[in-house]
């Protein structure tokens, strides 16, 4: 996903990792860069969206910003630090026993 978002315009990875282009201006007042900082937010969000599936877009629908909707995808797929932590110490812990079993015979 990174890469093709990169592919598509750089500035939508950014929005999905540093969160949406702010507009300071009252809609009646936008100029014509902050029009296109919405279209680039808007276009972040229906890319993420129409990658998922049902169940995971109702996962994240109730995100307010890309960003959100990204970082609550990533910690159900990947876990936090500290479960991608144990996850690692029980593999090491996985590997050691095998060595150690085959060692003994």
């Amino acid at each position: 996903m990174e890469f093709f978002l990169q592919w598509l315009n750089y500035q939508i990875w950014s929005i999905v990792e540093e969160g949406d282009l702010l507009v300071t201006n009252e809609k009646d007042k936008w100029t014509e860069d902050d029009k296109k900082k919405i279209s680039l937010n808007c276009k972040a969000k229906s890319i993420l969206c129409c990658a998922l599936s049902k169940k995971e877009f109702n996962h994240i629908s109730a995100c307010k910003s890309t960003m959100e909707m990204w970082e609550k995808l990533r910690t159900t797929y990947e876990g936090t630090d500290k479960v991608k932590e144990t996850r690692i110490d029980i593999l090491i812990t996985q590997y050691e026993n095998s060595r150690c079993s085959q060692e003994s015979q």
